[in-house]
């Protein structure tokens, strides 16, 4: 019932973002004129989370549903921490949200929460009732949360190259402190890092 319950919340946070927040193309219409919503890591991860606990109610033994659980914690907690740390409290990022529901998007207030606020409760559910203790290495670790991160960021430099605009107001920052060649790793490889240290916590919170 734990896998089901995790694979709804995160179907709730997919919903939300699709019914009630303001269309990709429209908020970002030059970063996200090719991929739309999938260009943002949250609706990638809250599609990824939602496929994971599916297939952990549906096949709990196959390979995927055992050793993807640290890429699962680190991208459920990750999106949390992430978004009220570093976006949700930002002026910017409220004056955004108030424009657009002034357009009629008078919903953005709760599908944030939703979008973003449901990941962390629910890989603290998965990781201490789902019954995953012993099963993961920091191989897993590596493999699931490395090759994700690598993926993520590979595919912001192909979009940066394909519609010349950052997604994130985070690498013009970069850009400007530490000059265009670097703005990208310097960004990148703390998170990263972070997620990688998120999926080496994942073994320990395990039960």
């Amino acid at each position: 019932m734990i896998n089901l319950l995790c694979c709804l919340l995160s179907l709730v946070a997919v919903a939300s973002g699709l019914l009630w927040m303001v269309p990709a193309k429209k908020r970002k219409p030059q970063a996200c004129q090719y991929f739309g919503r999938i260009t943002f890591l949250t609706v990638q991860s809250n599609i990824l989370l939602t496929l994971y606990h599916a297939l952990r109610h549906v096949r709990p033994e196959s390979y995927i549903a055992v050793h993807a659980y640290p890429y699962a914690f680190a991208a459920g907690v990750g999106l949390t921490i992430n978004y009220y740390g570093l976006d949700h409290f930002l002026p910017e990022k409220i004056a955004e949200d108030k424009r657009w529901i002034e357009k009629g998007y008078t919903m953005i207030p709760l599908a944030n929460h939703l979008e973003h606020g449901l990941a962390l409760p629910t890989a603290l559910l998965d990781a201490f009732y789902g019954q995953h203790a012993g099963q993961c290495s920091m191989r897993d670790v590596l493999v699931f949360v490395g090759g994700y991160t690598t993926f993520y960021n590979l595919f912001q430099l192909v979009n940066k190259r394909l519609t010349g605009a950052w997604l994130y107001p985070v690498f013009y920052e970069a850009e400007t402190a530490v000059g265009p060649r670097w703005a990208f790793w310097a960004v990148a490889m703390p998170v990263s890092l972070f997620y990688c240290g998120l999926g080496a916590l994942a073994l320990v919170a395990a039960r």
